[in-house]
């Protein structure tokens, strides 16, 4: 829903105001953040509630407590109420996780698909039920604290606390400074045998349910080790991308910024919420670091609390009163800082080749700017769902500058160009970028008007050092043209009606909405192998495959960068007509899969890569993603006349069925079987929820026949799979003149068969094209 303009107006013309930005932060007392952090950071076991346990059990979701004999004691309160309690004695902690995918990773993490075994202390935290039924249950009285308990709840605030940052856990947080009863549930367990971990129940994640450890890479404090939804919500086959757990839901955002001729940013962000629960006092909002916040206000003007810690993302905003469920409020946020960087911070980025005697920045860079943070540069609640977005700039007159949205206004005053842009449909990324650019459009009947924004002088520089650099202005804008009509044709209609691509001074790519940002060396354009050319497509692609469709959660990764991965490897090997780089580039991809298969998690983990081996996301979404839609694509093959129209229905139906909207990989599944008319579940067993990658050992013989034919005898060893693994695997078989191409459904650890044929094969080929991610070696007819 798009939010009224004169509410917009009112608050903003109050920020305009002498004063507007005399909010102090937080207020003392139970109002505090501050107040209630530092409670829960010293919790302590309490003197006057202790208890003797025999038998005791707690069962949350899937995990079972066993207290059967020891201590519980209670710890201090925070906020006026009991959230804790600690237990000392002999137990045992028993664990499934539902989901093959989860039970798969803990036994790759941990050891074993289950945890079951004796525990020696268990500290829960908690704002839900506990407390009573620890009541019900239990006599407390005074007592002491058995040896060890300050040292178990010190472990299990590890967990949960940041002291340094001053932050928690934001779902325990929300209760404590809500006073809410809101479900949240968590249990540090001191194991007699193996490392500790943390149990949680967070009802404002989509999946709720966690089993954490200790974080392995540096600077993490807790690695996910399993997460999956509710019992209920299983039961209940409530999918969990449907699921918006979020206390507000963010409808919109008027953004008013200025960025002035040092690209100094400052800006107000007018949020408009719309409550989910029945109240919410204390919300949690996200701004870049590097932002500082000078005042929060409510719709009327009214200062409003807030608590914000330097160097910290989290942004608390308590609404006065309280937001309601159903009510719409809004909430202004004036903020400034250093989003926006340039000149010397790439030094140490540089390649050798660039001034290898001084390594320092060539003085046209000095005015090449970069923005730090694309996702929270405005205050964010929620990651998930889509928002209406104003946003007004103010920027130097002699910068070229492109933003997500729908250009509506433009106008000079002096020195500075105002202009404003709104998005044609909810969005849930935005970005911009400035620079001294040249600016050169692309009109081409195919396709909306594209506007491309080139550092030309960087560039002139740089052909001084490489005198073989291309011409940007033309391969760039060659291949955003090619590529946005080649998908069009292959996957739909694009999402919008003009299209900017902005370069940025850094290694990578990123798309929002109608805007790409690309790489200044995909500029430069002097590799041979492809690469380049599948990288701009790959940005644009995902004006399809991230945007056009998102994914609707963390596991669903792969539908936008393997799916744009895949695009681009695709719109290379049409547009450079060469099918050996395309092949090439999914065997190196291959090899590397292969390599990495007993370490890596699945697909369907997604970002949760990031936690335990972080270059396994590339390797896995991307690069695996993509090779699964390689084997989709030769499975839908039509082997006679190689017509890949099947393929293209399916990309385009599932684009249509979703488009401007979310999918999941059981959205993509459900299309897919519609195509084939078959049940997948095999498919992506094997290829999304597992990590196997088989190797096929193949050999042959023929012999003749009376009547001139020949009966052709082949077996396939399938190794490195589990014994139910299967696949359509086609076989090429060449005769003196012509070929032919069967598939054969290899099963199991052994596929024997036998197929008559016109004349002697002169030759045969295991997996041509390579159309499975296998692995094929040849042996002797035994």
């Amino acid at each position: 829903m798009r939010c009224p303009r004169s509410a917009f107006v009112s608050l903003l013309f109050w920020l305009a105001l002498p004063g507007a930005a005399l909010g102090q932060g937080v207020r003392p007392g139970t109002e505090s953040y501050e107040a209630v952090f530092d409670e829960l950071r010293k919790l302590a076991p309490r003197g006057d509630g202790v208890a003797t346990v025999r038998n005791l059990v707690l069962r949350r979701d899937v995990a079972e407590f066993r207290l059967t004999e020891g201590t519980l004691q209670l710890l201090t309160d925070v906020g006026g109420r009991t959230v804790g309690a600690a237990f000392v004695g002999g137990g045992t902690l028993s664990l499934t996780p539902p989901l093959e995918v989860e039970r798969a990773h803990l036994r790759r993490v941990m050891g074993d698909s289950t945890l079951d075994g004796p525990i020696a202390a268990v500290v829960f935290i908690f704002a839900d039920s506990t407390l009573p039924e620890l009541q019900r249950a239990l006599t407390f009285g005074a007592g002491t604290s058995p040896e060890g308990t300050p040292g178990h709840v010190s472990h299990a605030l590890d967990f949960l606390v940041d002291g340094r940052e001053r932050r928690a856990d934001p779902t325990l947080m929300s209760a404590l400074l809500n006073g809410d009863a809101n479900g949240f549930f968590a249990a540090y367990v001191k194991r007699q045998s193996g490392e500790d971990v943390l149990f949680s129940v967070d009802p404002l994640e989509v999946e709720e349910i966690s089993l954490l450890r200790r974080g392995r890479q540096l600077g993490q404090r807790v690695e996910t080790v399993c997460q999956f939804q509710r019992a209920e919500d299983r039961r209940g086959g409530a999918a969990a991308a449907g699921e918006r757990p979020e206390p507000l839901r963010v409808e919109a955002y008027r953004i008013e910024s200025k960025i002035d001729g040092n690209y100094k940013f400052s800006a107000v962000a007018t949020v408009r919420v719309a409550g989910r629960h029945p109240d919410t006092r204390w919300a949690r909002f996200l701004l870049f670091s590097e932002l500082d916040v000078d005042s929060v206000v409510a719709d009327g003007g009214a200062p409003l609390t807030f608590f914000r810690r330097d160097g910290n993302a989290e942004l608390w905003v308590r609404f006065d009163p309280a937001v309601k469920k159903g009510e719409t409020r809004a909430v202004g946020v004036v903020y400034h800082g250093d989003l926006i960087g340039y000149g010397s911070a790439f030094e140490d980025f540089l390649p050798p080749w660039w001034d290898p005697a001084r390594r320092r920045m060539p003085p046209m860079f000095d005015r090449w700017a970069y923005i730090k943070a694309t996702e929270t540069w405005y205050p964010r609640h929620g990651f998930w769902e889509p928002f209406d977005m104003d946003l007004t700039f103010h920027t130097p007159r002699q910068f070229r500058f492109a933003s997500i949205g729908r250009l509506v206004e433009s106008r000079d005053s002096g020195n500075v160009r105002t202009t404003r842009w709104v998005t044609e449909m909810p969005a849930q990324q935005a970005s911009f970028n400035i620079g001294d650019f040249e600016e050169f459009e692309i009109k081409d009947p195919r396709i909306p008007p594209v506007t491309v924004h080139i550092n030309k002088d960087a560039h002139n520089y740089i052909a001084s050092y490489l005198p073989h650099a291309r011409n940007p202005q033309q391969h760039v804008g060659a291949d955003l043209a090619n590529s946005l009509s080649f998908f069009t044709t292959v996957f739909g209609a694009p999402l919008f009606k003009r299209y900017y691509a902005t370069e940025i001074p850094y290694f990578h790519g990123q798309a929002f909405p109608g805007l790409i940002h690309l790489s200044w060396v995909t500029y430069v354009g002097t590799g041979e192998t492809g690469a380049d050319e599948s990288f701009r497509a790959h940005e644009m692609a995902h004006q399809w495959w991230g945007i056009g469709v998102e994914p609707a959660g963390y596991r669903d990764a792969w539908l936008s960068e393997g799916f744009a991965m895949f695009a681009g490897l695709w719109y290379m090997q049409v547009i450079l007509r060469d099918n050996e780089k395309y092949f090439k580039q999914l065997r190196e991809w291959r090899s590397e899969i292969r390599r990495q298969r007993e370490e890596a998690a699945p697909i369907a983990l997604g970002t949760r890569m990031f936690e335990r081996r972080p270059k396994d996301y590339d390797l896995i979404v991307y690069r695996k993603g993509a090779w699964v839609l390689h084997m989709l694509r030769n499975m839908m093959l039509d082997t006679r006349t190689m017509d890949e129209a099947a393929f293209t229905r399916l990309m385009q139906d599932f684009y249509q069925s979703h488009r401007g909207g979310h999918a999941s990989t059981e959205d993509f599944q459900k299309v897919v079987e519609r195509h084939l008319n078959r049940s997948m579940d095999w498919f992506f067993r094997q290829w999304v929820y597992g990590t196997a990658v088989p190797t096929y050992v193949f050999s042959w013989q023929t012999e003749p026949q009376a009547d001139g034919k020949h009966q052709l005898r082949f077996r396939i060893r399938q190794e490195g799979v589990p014994d139910d693994f299967a696949m359509f695997v086609p076989l090429l078989i060449e005769f003196a003149e012509g070929h032919t191409i069967v598939r054969v459904n290899v099963r199991g650890p052994l596929t024997e068969a036998q197929v008559t044929v016109p004349e002697e094969p002169k030759r045969l080929e295991l997996n041509p094209l390579e159309s499975v991610l296998a692995q094929v070696r040849t042996e002797s007819w035994p």
